[in-house]
């Protein structure tokens, strides 16, 4: 009988483990994907484990999915695999490394707790015991410097990269130069009623501004009353959910993205979104928004109505600003191309297998 092709000769075995994916569209869930088709480029064979039911719609991946699986099903692919990838710490799915010794990446793409959340005395010891599991790994890896300081030792910052295959600067759309747009979920979270305030302040003093809302959820309703009785009138349009393509379609009709979150958002991808389509971000300046957005951006003080209408009006007063930081964008969003990110994440991979068990904090 043939023997067994060891480690070196065969391709290597990566199990990322994702605790939501597809149908959802979260940034786990789509990294997960791109580094999944990433890692296979660089020759690996991939398979992705998560808690993510099958969907009613399905749909084919060129590596295995694996939903839901029993503990013993989840064993035996940690066995198998030569680096388990934790894409976001899903500690549900982690309990098989405590019995198998085997390299563990993290990356950190959300909050553990959030900055200022007020915790009992049980989600105290709860939240206590992630830390801990999640120290255990070999490497982790963050999408934002905010992230990266959340937990103690060294933890390599690579930032996330954005859908370069939808989001791009399109020759036959007419951009307007006095054009504000948003792209999101409408939910209290995302401030989008601190943006609609501070447009109404515009009206009378900006001749020909227009917002655009690209997004839904469930604040939805009240957006759309509370932009009635601001006074912006037609100037301002709720567009709904779209698809990516159509997105970079409204994107590249406007000048100005505006990401006006309450919550300090562990990254933002929609801002390298909004660059690579040519466009100035204005954000709310905290959390992971400032590594996102780039130094072209226009930060505002968060939750301040009044400080985001004075960015705007600076912005939209000077299209020779506009312009320069229009430009500036397209070179900030090529530094985060999807390859950019997936070589990078592999990278930490190899590094993941040569560092196993040494711990980092040395």
């Amino acid at each position: 009988m043939a023997n067994s092709p060891t480690p070196e000769q065969r391709p290597l075995r990566i199990a990322v483990v994702a605790h939501v994916f597809y149908p959802g569209v979260g940034g786990v869930e789509i990294t997960s994907d791109i580094l999944a088709r990433g890692f296979m480029r660089h020759g690996a064979e991939v398979s992705v484990i998560t808690n993510t039911a099958e969907p009613d719609q399905t749909r084919d991946f060129p590596y295995e999915v694996i939903r839901r699986p029993s503990p013993r099903r989840l064993f035996a692919l940690v066995r198998r695999a030569d680096v388990v990838f934790h894409n976001n710490p899903a500690i549900s799915l982690w309990w098989p490394l405590a019995l198998l010794r085997k390299p563990w990446m993290v990356s950190l793409r959300m909050w553990v707790t959030m900055p200022g959340q007020k915790l009992t005395r049980i989600q105290r010891l709860k939240y206590a015991v992630k830390y801990r599991i999640i120290q255990r790994a070999d490497v982790i890896v963050a999408n934002s410097k905010v992230l990266a300081d959340h937990v103690e030792g060294d933890v390599e910052v690579i930032p996330n990269s954005y859908r370069d295959e939808y989001f791009s600067v399109l020759d036959d759309e007419v951009r307007a130069p006095l054009g504000i747009a948003y792209l999101g979920r409408l939910s209290e979270d995302k401030g989008v009623d601190l943006l609609i305030q501070a447009a109404a302040e515009l009206v009378g003093d900006i001749e020909g501004f227009s917002l655009t809302i690209v997004g839904d959820g469930p604040e939805r309703e009240r957006l759309e009353n509370l932009a009635g009785k601001s006074g912006l009138g037609t100037a301002v349009t709720f567009l709904g959910s779209q698809g990516p393509e159509e997105a970079n379609r409204i994107l590249n009709r406007n000048s100005i993205v505006v990401i006006p979150s309450r919550m300090p958002e562990p990254f933002g991808t929609v801002a390298l979104e909004a660059a690579a389509a040519g466009c100035v971000v204005i954000y709310a300046n905290h959390g992971g928004l400032p590594d996102a957005a780039g130094s072209q951006a226009v930060g505002f003080s968060p939750l301040d109505s009044t400080s985001l209408h004075s960015r705007l009006r600076a912005l939209l007063s000077n299209p020779d600003d506009v312009f320069a930081r229009r430009r500036d964008a397209l070179t900030h969003a090529n530094r985060h191309k999807e390859n950019i990110m997936v070589d990078r994440y592999y990278a930490a991979i190899e590094r993941t297998l040569k560092e196993a068990g040494r711990g980092r904090n040395r």
